[in-house]
Parts: structure tokens; C-alpha cells; sequence
């Protein structure tokens, strides 16, 4: 592990939706090649049993541990054996196989009462100081291994597409991510709402664009992804958009999407500073 920064501590962040291909991983591998151009360092969970990021970033990820080591109650891992380096100076990942699918448990009677929706929480306060951003990409289920990504985040970013049935799941997404917030978790907040693989040419898109704006409201972002080749010759060749087309339509993207990522995290953080301000002095003026 690279020596720590002065006052570093990593953003931890869960892409997460219920429907498959709507771009979970995709946010992710976006993230972090802004995070590789810009010099900030980041650390990728890949909690979902296609391992297609980590396969990315790593080519073989059978050789050795990975995030499955979290879930077995029969290990005690030390998450600095699991982090891999990657082609990418400022880039780590612990990858995933279909090992983790075992501990894909839908029934919370299975694990709550043990406590395995947080064996995540732990290992990555361990490592925050080192990082700028911990990125978990997570399966399209609600299960153990998504309640353990929620359980140790501070954000919650849930990815859709703009059509009829982009947007399966996001109410369940929502019910967990309330139900985590009650009860293991009050620091968690929702990041926001983006609409990923954006077809411009199509018009019942745009609609359905418009639609989910007035939905979920302030709580969509502004950026879209837009579905480009550029973003798919990028993963193809294995590098991140940003480095294998910097001056491309789709790099803007990419970077726009993470500066409103940023903003994003520095609003709610300052709200949240705001309200415990705010408390602390009703709770003084209450005993006064």
C-alpha cells in the first residue's frame, strides 16, 4: 500500500440497479478512468459474478482471492492480500468470479442475524485513507452481497435506461437502500439517478428522458451517458475512454459526469454538515 495522503479518506461508492445492462459497471469503469487521468487514487470492489471489470482491468482474475474471501464466515481475509494493481498507476481492484455466487442470498433471515451484511465495512474503513474513491460494482440483485456494498458506502448512484423498462427496480433499489440508512447504516445517501446507453437518435428516448426527470427530480442527474462506439471500442481494448480518446465526444462525457458526480458529493456533504449544525444547536437550546 502506497503511502497515505494528509487527511485522505476514500469516497465509497455502490453503482447499483436491479436490471441487468443498464450500465452499472459501465459508471464504474468511467469513475475510474477519470480518477487515472486527474491523478486521484481508486480501488475497485467487483462484487458482481460476470467479473467483467475486473476481467477488464486485471485479464485473468482466477489466480488468487477475490471478493467472494469477504462472505466466507470461515475466513478472516486481509483485504491488502486481495487488492491487485492494474495497468493503471492509480487504479486497484479486488476482483470476482462466479465463486461469490454462493453468498448471493436473496432472504435476509439467512445472514442478518449473523451480521454478514457488514463484513465489508471494516475492511474498507481499513483502507479509505489510501484512496480517493472505492467503487463497488455490484450484481443486478438485492441480496446479501448488494446489502454489504450499501452497508459500508456513503453513496448510493443508481444507473437506468431511458425506456419503458429501464427503470424495473429502482423502487426495490429505493426500499433497500431506506431499509440499510434505518438500520445499519445512517450515513448512506443517494448520489442520484443516470441515464446510461442514451440512444439521441431516438425519440421515444428523449420522452422517456423527460419523464424520468420530473420523476425522480433533483435527484437526476443532469450528465447523460450517451451510447457511443467510443465507449465500447474503449472497454474492448481494455482503457478507460479518457486515455484512449481523450479529445473524443465521449471523454467529455465521462469527465462532465464525474465533475457533477463530485459536486454532487460536496452538496450533500454540506447539507449533511448543515443539519447536524443544526441539531446540535436545537438539542442546546432544548436543555438551555
Amino acid at each position: 500500500m502506497s503511502e497515505q495522503k494528509n487527511h485522505r479518506r476514500a469516497t465509497i461508492l455502490t453503482s447499483l440497479n436491479l436490471k441487468g445492462g443498464v450500465g452499472k459497471t459501465h459508471l464504474c469503469w468511467l469513475m475510474a478512468g477519470v480518477c487515472q487521468e486527474r491523478g486521484k487514487r481508486c480501488l475497485i470492489l467487483d462484487l458482481d459474478k460476470q467479473g467483467n471489470i475486473s476481467t477488464t482491468l486485471l485479464g485473468n482474475t482466477s489466480a488468487g482471492a477475490g471478493t467472494d474471501s469477504f462472505f466466507n464466515p470461515a475466513l478472516e481475509p486481509e483485504i491488502n492480500r486481495l487488492i491487485r494493481r492494474t495497468a493503471f498507476e492509480h487504479i486497484d481492484c479486488i476482483p470476482c468470479d462466479f465463486s461469490i455466487e454462493r453468498y448471493n442470498l436473496t432472504d435476509p433471515g439467512e445472514w442478518e442475524q449473523t451480521g454478514l451484511q457488514l463484513t465489508l465495512v471494516d475492511p474498507l474503513q481499513e483502507v479509505a485513507p489510501f484512496y480517493d474513491y472505492i467503487l463497488l460494482d455490484c450484481p443486478a440483485d438485492i441480496s446479501l452481497i448488494t446489502y454489504a456494498a450499501l452497508c459500508a458506502s456513503d453513496f448510493l448512484i443508481v444507473p437506468l435506461e431511458a425506456a419503458d423498462w429501464g427503470a424495473l427496480g429502482t423502487q426495490h433499489v429505493r426500499q433497500a437502500f431506506d431499509h440499510v440508512g434505518r438500520q445499519f447504516n445512517s450515513q448512506l445517501q443517494l448520489l442520484g439517478y443516470v441515464a446510461s446507453r442514451f440512444k439521441t437518435v431516438r425519440k421515444y428516448q428523449k420522452n422517456y428522458l423527460q419523464e424520468l426527470r420530473r420523476h425522480f427530480g433533483t435527484d437526476a442527474f443532469e450528465t447523460v451517458i450517451a451510447d457511443l462506439a467510443a465507449f465500447e471500442q474503449s472497454v474492448t481494448d481494455r482503457i478507460p475512454i479518457v486515455l484512449h480518446s481523450p479529445s473524443s465526444h465521449a471523454s467529455s462525457i465521462a469527465r462532465q459526469f464525474f465533475d457533477e458526480l463530485e459536486a454532487r458529493i460536496k452538496r450533500l456533504r454540506r447539507g449533511r454538515s448543515t443539519s447536524r449544525r443544526i441539531s446540535v444547536s436545537d438539542s442546546v437550546d432544548t436543555v438551555a
